[in-house]
This record gives structure tokens, sequence and C-alpha cells, in this order.
């Protein structure tokens, strides 16, 4: 089976609501990246019983995400910062060109910087999906 980088996502933001079995299965499967034969062995179940509970889980993350949206919403909420963040750093060049004033463009910097630091929340994420990808 081919772990899909979202499959991760989608288990960090709603493995809780899986059974503590579930759970379980899927966090060694993913997380510890453990193959089907060695969490069959550690949970005292068959590989195809591990398969199945792995192609279930799957299914009802992704149910989850389908009915309660926090993914698509947080990469909402990375495109709205990363747009501020343009807007911000044309604020900033505006003052450089035009010789403005030093304290917008020293307020624009702080506003850079805490727009780069809630960027950097969502960062890794991206890396490893386009890794992935």
């Amino acid at each position: 089976m081919a772990k899909s980088f979202e499959m991760y996502i989608l288990l960090d933001l709603y493995g809780r609501l899986l059974t503590e079995k579930q759970y379980n299965i899927m966090d060694l499967y993913y997380n510890d990246d453990l193959s089907l034969g060695e969490i069959a062995a550690e949970c005292g179940i068959s590989r195809q019983g591990v398969h199945d509970a792995v192609k279930h889980c799957e299914k009802a993350l992704a149910d989850y995400e389908e009915k309660l949206g926090l993914l698509k919403a947080q990469r909402a909420y990375v495109e709205e910062l990363k747009e501020l963040k343009a807007q911000a750093l044309d604020v900033f060049n505006e003052c450089k060109r035009i010789s403005m004033s030093r304290p917008i463009a020293e307020k624009t910097v702080v506003l850079l910087e805490n727009l780069d630091s809630k960027l950097a929340e969502y960062e890794t994420d991206e890396i490893s999906e386009e890794a992935a990808e």
C-alpha cells in the first residue's frame, strides 16, 4: 500500500476520533512506518486484519475531512497568510521606493516577521508534501 502524505495529516487532525486500537494501528503504520506484518505481530492480529483496519481507518479519516473540513480550512488559512505577507512586502518595498517614513517600514518588518512565524508552523507540512509528490 502506498502511503499518502495527506493521510499523515488527516491522522494528525482526526486520529483521536478513531478507537484506541484503530489509532494505535494507524500510528504504527504511518508514524512508526511499521509493515503490516510487524503491526500484526505487535497487535496479535492477522496481516489481513491490519490491512483491513488501515483501509477502514483511511476511509473514516477521509470522511471526517469531508464532513469537518479542517485540512481544507488549514490550507485556506496558509494561503491567506501568504497573501497577507505579499501585501506587507509590497508596502515595505513601496516605503523603500519612495523613501517614506522609517516607522512605517519598521512596523512592516515586524508584520512580515509575524507572518513568517505563523507560516513556519505549516512549512514542515508543505515541504514534506512537496517531497512526497
